[in-house]
């Protein structure tokens, strides 16, 4: 079972990593430090296929020693069996709220959406990967509610 971190934790890792994470990510680190969310799991507890993995603070560090995610950005989450959820480093240092990325093998690209419209959608569209429904961006989405 995963607890919620404290606010230092999460300073001290953007400390070690020399970047701010948005304010979104913050608060689900602070208030779930990681999650499950429809994956199937077999009368062993093994996931045996889908769903999404938000990582705790700690495994997003073990994370980011992967090799094939090298300098891509950090690493939150891994979804649909082979794809991770990339925050974009370059663009959380311009502060671009389309900070979130999928890699799917060695293929990086943006989802043009931030952590808390992409978690939304997650949950809304049962697991369903929606990322090609390109309506909203993280910008023109707080506009239009």
């Amino acid at each position: 079972m995963l607890y919620p971190i404290k606010p230092t934790e999460v300073e001290m890792f953007e400390s070690e990593n020399n970047i701010k994470l948005p304010e979104d990510y913050k608060a689900f680190l602070t208030l779930h430090n990681g999650a499950r969310i429809y994956e199937l799991i077999d009368d062993d507890s093994v996931n045996i296929g889908g769903g999404l993995h938000l990582f705790s603070l700690n495994e997003v560090k073990e994370a980011q020693e992967l090799e094939i995610i090298g300098e891509q950005g950090i690493p939150i989450g891994h979804l649909l069996e082979d794809c991770f959820l990339i925050l974009d480093k370059e663009k959380l240092k311009v502060e671009d709220p389309n900070y979130l990325q999928i890699l799917e093998f060695t293929e990086l690209s943006s989802l043009n959406l931030n952590f808390e419209i992409f978690l939304d959608r997650y949950i809304i569209s049962q697991g369903v990967p929606f990322w090609s429904w390109p309506i909203y961006t993280a910008e023109n989405y707080y506009r239009t509610r």
